[in-house]
């Protein structure tokens, strides 16, 4: 029922009320499914490779344009997932140490391993926003701006990709340089409108609670858990195109800070601040990309570091992309490093095929663990739902 609740939002635009004057409402309904496979590996740890992973996921949008220009959109996101079951969100240990502290930023730790349900259903995404001239306001359920003004690499992945992954097949995905501190906890969102190709944003997390698919800032990897409350996220997005040349450059900055507890009667966890940058520069059919993170990960002794870079082209109707990226995590004892190389083709609007390469590798006191292979993601998607009225 309370999911259900959280998709109120999204309807209540279309009721009488609401759609007086001003351009026709529009309402969207979107399915997508994404299936990862892993047919050929060749694994040196103690995490079984998952062979199937995969994603499906329930996209809602209603918006409607009123007579003075203000636009008024809701949006929901129903996801339900099989992600690897030492790695749900990310989170995950490394270790042997039952207590160990998680990372507030990382997700990592120096705990044993855990193992949950194979499948999660989460709603992800619900919250109202107002578009006008003085910028864009959001409130309920979303990334923050941090992350929403992230650039970096582009892949040919979109799950199984080596920055931020979505679906991690062999367990020892550690990069993570997407600025998402709050994951889908509700929150308050301001984005300025884009002047001279600049834009800032800023968001407030009373409590950073989700346990999202993707980010579960208040999970614990094994041992004790972070609280993470009163999370302020500043952020900068600046964009530039050189008609002559052809180049376009896209530059993204994000600074967070947070009070981080924890229910232990003694805490090893204070304040949280963390700092990213990016960019992405496109010419032509290529594109480069490069990112960076850093965070003290609300511990004076666990800071956690991540960079990627990639290079993406197209060509001949087909994509194709490689990446490479480390992070280390002073708290859980990792150092990480990954690649991907891959290509993929769109055969119909609805219909994506990726095969990659990919190679992940964990570095900790315990051991070094391995995995590389094959991955092969499939895409559909396909609208089910599109209204205009008044």
């Amino acid at each position: 029922m309370r999911h259900i609740c959280l998709f109120v939002p999204c309807l209540l635009l279309a009721s009488p009320g609401h759609a007086q004057g001003g351009a026709p409402l529009e309402t969207e309904l979107e399915v997508e499914s994404v299936t990862l496979l892993t047919p050929l590996t060749d694994s040196d740890s103690d995490r079984d490779t998952e062979t199937i992973l995969g994603e499906v996921s329930l996209n809602g949008q209603t918006e409607k344009v009123l007579e003075s220009g203000l636009r008024i959109r809701a949006r929901g996101a129903l996801r339900v997932q099989r992600d690897h079951p030492s790695r749900p969100g990310g989170s995950g240990g490394f270790g042997d140490m039952p207590l160990a502290p998680t990372g507030a930023f990382s997700g990592l730790s120096a705990a044993p391993p855990i193992n949950v349900s194979d499948l999660r259903a989460r709603v992800e995404t619900a919250y109202l926003q107002i578009d006008g001239g003085y910028g864009e306001l959001r409130i309920g359920k979303d990334r923050g701006v941090a992350s929403r003004f992230h650039e970096g690499a582009r892949s040919v992945l979109s799950h199984g990709r080596l920055d931020t992954t979505l679906l991690d097949p062999t367990g020892l995905s550690a990069i993570r340089t997407r600025h998402d501190l709050t994951g889908p906890s509700a929150k308050i969102s301001y984005a300025s409108p884009r002047l001279v190709g600049i834009r800032a944003g800023a968001s407030f997390t009373p409590d950073a609670d989700a346990d999202g698919l993707d980010r579960r800032p208040a999970a614990s990897a094994g041992g004790l858990a972070p609280e993470t409350q009163n999370a302020v996220e500043l952020a900068l997005n600046a964009s530039r195109r050189f008609r002559e040349s052809g180049w376009r450059v896209d530059v993204g900055l994000g600074w967070s800070s947070a009070d981080v507890s924890t229910s232990a009667l003694t805490s090893p966890y204070g304040s949280i601040e963390t700092w990213s940058a990016g960019t992405r520069i496109e010419k032509d059919d290529w594109t480069f990309g490069t990112s960076w993170l850093s965070s003290d990960n609300g511990r004076s002794d666990g800071d956690y570091a991540a960079w990627s870079a990639g290079l993406h082209r197209k060509a001949y109707s087909t994509e194709f992309s490689a990446e490479y990226g480390e992070a280390t995590d002073d708290g859980a004892g990792l150092e990480s490093q990954g690649w991907r190389l891959g290509a993929s083709r769109r055969f119909t609007p609805d219909t994506k095929l990726a095969i990659a390469y990919l190679n992940d590798e964990i570095e900790s006191p315990l051991q070094t663990q391995r995995s590389q292979g094959i991955v092969v993601e499939i895409t559909l998607s396909q609208k089910i739902l599109q209204l205009t009225g008044n």
